[in-house]
């Protein structure tokens, strides 16, 4: 009898290695791009708490002019300038805020678009809390944000800031002068055109902010200063340039920061 030889041959060997090769690839391929997003997102959070824990640093203990810190393994060099003067607190001349809001005593709540000074107004509730939702769209190229304020799921406003010569500040501020009245304010960071989420900062000043007005950032993008409010709002607001350059634990440059803190004197 003829034996029978059982097995692949070579061409099937050679056919079978390709069909894997081609299956296999792919995924190595998105593997690989997977762990280059995740990196590339966590190095971005990382950076983000850097710059949040710098400004809060350099505010809170009045550092002026220039030097270098230390934070979770990245270098901080920085550049402070309180030089800058504008305007007053009453008419809110600041130009490096695209808007206002503010809320009485008894609960009206203002927003200003600081473009064409358009008051936009609303009452909130004296019992338990309203929501008040900051949707921010900025479009790189042509330097312009998108500002939507939903209150209780209902649009209240939509204005644009800045334009390509006089790009928008991506600031604004918040003034309360109630305690009986409550509300969140929810701001979950800037998007891009596409409605993707950026790492583009926003920047929030809060005035005479207590319990009762709590602010929701979901991204640590939004940057915001709690300051106490003067007795009366007259005088001249100065405002203090604060300039980062941050450098990774290899001493690599990886981002630069400007942005503005006013303080108020009588």
């Amino acid at each position: 009898m003829r034996k029978t030889f059982k097995g692949y041959t070579l061409v099937e060997v050679i056919v079978t290695v390709a069909i894997f090769a081609l299956l296999v690839t792919p995924i190595v391929l998105l593997i690989q791009q997977s762990l280059k997003v995740n990196m590339s997102t966590k190095t971005n959070l990382e950076i983000a708490e850097v710059i949040n824990q710098a400004v809060e640093t350099l505010v809170y203990q009045n550092v002026y002019g220039t030097g270098s810190m230390n934070i979770n393994g990245y270098t901080v060099n920085y550049d402070i300038d309180d030089s800058f003067k504008t305007g007053t607190i009453q008419n809110i001349e600041n130009s490096q805020i695209d808007f206002r809001m503010f809320l009485d005593s008894a609960g009206k709540l203002t927003i200003e678009d600081l473009t064409t000074h358009t008051p936009y107004e609303r009452n909130i509730s004296s019992s338990s809390y309203d929501k008040l939702k900051i949707e921010i769209r900025y479009d790189e190229v042509g330097k312009k944000a998108t500002y939507t304020f939903i209150l209780n799921n209902a649009t209240v406003a939509t204005f644009i800031s800045g334009g390509a010569t006089d790009p928008a500040k991506l600031g604004a501020e918040f003034v309360s002068d109630t305690s009986s009245h409550y509300l969140h304010v929810i701001i979950d960071g800037v998007y891009d055109l596409s409605n993707k989420l950026t790492t583009t900062m926003f920047n929030l000043w809060l005035t005479n902010v207590n319990n009762n007005i709590k602010i929701i950032a979901t991204t640590p993008f939004i940057v915001y200063d709690n300051s106490s409010r003067q007795a009366i709002l007259t005088g001249e607001e100065k405002v203090r340039r604060v300039c980062l350059k941050i450098y990774d634990p290899k001493g690599q440059f990886v981002k630069d920061y400007t942005t503005y803190y006013s303080y108020r004197v009588k």
